[in-house]
């Protein structure tokens, strides 16, 4: 009886066990660069903050958004955050991101002129735009935060399958999301609870793309703002 239920019981809860901890381990120290901002004598009243997604870097769509950025406003500091090391594994990034996120909500309440922050994050990236707003906000209501999500995720921890969906946008001022119905990955293909939704499915054919669609979302993205350049 003990080998027939029992064992297999415990083998199941023990290895569930393992898992969140692997998941949610707390003593993660995360080495994030960050503009120095609290010393500048000329700090910004806004911040853009970008975040890549899954297995993915600063370095390629991120960066191409980060300069179409800088040069429709040179008053604004744009940051487009490195954290390709925590975002590598499914299981890990969502939970890496929100608090990463937290992080660097700590960094712009050190801006005593901040009055607005965007977050633009792609799939997992979302999770930074989640962290971010609920830490800046904790610290001070009044700064106001746009949050800009790109095919986000959904899965929260590898557990909690419809955690973004239900919580993405909500406490930010303004929230907007561009997804594709197409999009496979988990919650990528529909709008949280609450954000405004763009669908932007059925615009790949008069834009010529033919890519994933996961990716898409980044793409028409970047063609809106670069319109506005």
């Amino acid at each position: 009886m003990f080998f027939a239920f029992y064992l297999p019981l415990l083998s199941f809860v023990l290895v569930t066990l393992v898992l969140l901890v692997y998941i949610f381990w707390p003593f993660t120290h995360y080495n994030i660069p960050f503009p120095e901002v609290s010393n500048s004598a000329h700090q910004p009243h806004s911040v853009t903050v970008i975040s890549h997604g899954l297995k993915d870097s600063n370095r390629g769509w991120a960066k191409q958004l980060e300069s179409h950025l800088k040069q429709h406003d040179k008053h604004e500091l744009i940051v487009n955050i490195d954290w390709e090391d925590y975002a590598d594994n499914a299981l890990t990034c969502s939970v890496n991101g929100r608090r990463i996120g937290t992080k660097i909500a700590e960094k712009l309440t050190q801006i005593d002129q901040l009055t607005s922050v965007k977050v633009i994050g792609h799939s997992c990236g979302g999770f930074i735009n989640l962290g971010l707003c609920e830490g800046l906000k904790s610290a001070n209501e009044q700064v106001k935060v746009k949050s800009v999500y790109l095919a986000p995720v959904s899965v929260y921890g590898g557990i909690f399958w419809n955690y973004g969906t239900q919580n993405f946008g909500r406490c930010a001022d303004e929230s907007i999301t561009y997804y594709d119905r197409e999009d496979k990955v988990p919650g990528s293909n529909k709008v949280p609870v609450y954000s405004e939704g763009v669908d932007i499915t059925q615009l790949k054919e008069s834009f010529g793309y033919q890519g994933p669609s996961h990716q898409w979302p980044i793409y028409y993205f970047l063609a809106l703002v670069s319109r506005k350049e």
